[in-house]
């Protein structure tokens, strides 16, 4: 389907361990869907309580890093990335390292980022971090999460699999949050970003890991290593399962990066 926001799916509560429904639309009626879905999307003040609402709940379900280590090396790149942004002074950002082996992470609409340990011990190189930071900082940039969400109302596809699914582990507003969420965290319930959508938070991304000072050929390196992850995993990791290929990403991140590379210089300089 060209456009995967219109389409919900059901994993278990925690996270990619198997869909077990999956919702859509005719092809003749996607169209109809998309436009309404415009019209129907949140407002930014109505997003970003979304997005607070959300985090304040994954913060009560998830358990938080004691690493003073791990903790400093999220908070620094993520203050780099959301600076380069341009969303720096717009929110009140809130940045927060899981202690969960998941190789995942997400941001939110208000300004709050989330990285799980897996992620971290995966991206071993900055420039690592900041292509997954930059690419989800992104989606927030773009009102992405807005789409979808618009999408959904419009449509409602695959509403009551969202609620009931979150419902099952005591998650308020389920239907919500499952909007805001790209690639799902522990019981989440995923509206995947189109192909479209996640192409788009990747060049974008480039653009904003060059501006905070971190090489885009770190973006490379990040899915060379969740390709070979995957190869052995048999199956997508928790962040790459709603994301197009490994093989199409490397391409097109790779043709792109040397028209990023001039930003990354000037960031280098100053």
């Amino acid at each position: 389907m060209a456009f995967g926001f219109c389409s919900c799916c059901l994993p278990s509560r925690r996270g990619f361990l198997g869909f077990a429904a999956s919702a859509g639309v005719a092809a003749t009626g996607l169209g109809g869907c998309v436009a309404v879905g415009r019209n129907l999307a949140p407002g930014d003040d109505e997003l970003n309580r979304m997005g607070l609402q959300a985090w304040s709940q994954l913060k009560t379900k998830e358990k938080v890093s004691t690493s003073a280590k791990g903790r400093s090396r999220v908070n620094g790149v993520a203050r780099r990335v959301v600076d380069a942004s341009g969303l720096g002074r717009s929110y009140n950002w809130e940045f927060a390292l899981f202690d969960d082996p998941q190789i995942n992470a997400f941001a939110l609409p208000g300004g709050k980022i989330g990285v799980y340990q897996g992620l971290l011990n995966l991206a071993t190189k900055d420039t690592e971090l900041a292509a997954v930071l930059g690419h989800e900082v992104t989606h927030v940039q773009r009102r992405h999460a807005a789409q979808r969400i618009g999408a959904q109302r419009a449509g409602q596809l695959g509403v009551s699999l969202a609620q009931i699914g979150l419902a099952a582990g005591g998650v308020q507003q389920s239907d919500q949050i499952a909007g805001l969420i790209g690639a799902g965290v522990s019981y989440g319930v995923i509206l995947p970003f189109s192909r479209d959508q996640e192409y788009e938070a990747d060049e974008g991304g480039l653009v904003t890991m060059a501006r905070a000072g971190y090489d885009p050929n770190g973006a490379v390196s990040l899915w060379q290593k969740m390709a070979a992850a995957n190869a052995r995993n048999g199956r997508p990791l928790e962040f790459a399962s709603t994301h197009p290929s490994d093989a199409n990403r490397i391409r097109r991140l790779q043709e792109r990066i040397p028209g990023v590379m001039p930003l990354y210089e000037q960031a280098r300089r100053a």
